[in-house]
């Protein structure tokens, strides 16, 4: 009994790229917020809470980013956190 191999189609294939692309941008998502929380939990004057703030921001923008160029919803609650974080100065 031989085993025979299909090809996959390219669309399915395109979506897998996709698929790990988002995971990828996910996972950065909460690498940043946790480095946030972190840093406003220690309250230190030397924490880089800034930078870990704007890091979540550019994260979350890059994840919605990837999601409206592949026709996908952006979840409303990563829209509205989205908008409260592009409101705060930099």
């Amino acid at each position: 009994m031989s085993v025979q191999h299909f090809p996959i189609p390219g669309g399915a294939s395109r979506r897998f790229a996709t698929d790990h692309d988002l995971l990828d941008l996910f996972a950065e998502i909460m690498s940043a917020r946790a480095a946030d929380r972190q840093a406003r939990e220690q309250r230190r004057p030397d924490a880089p809470s800034r930078i870990n703030a704007n890091r979540l921001a550019l994260s979350l923008g890059a994840y919605a980013k990837a999601l409206e160029q592949n026709r996908l919803p952006v979840p409303r609650v990563i829209r509205d956190e989205l908008r409260l974080r592009s409101g705060l100065p930099s």
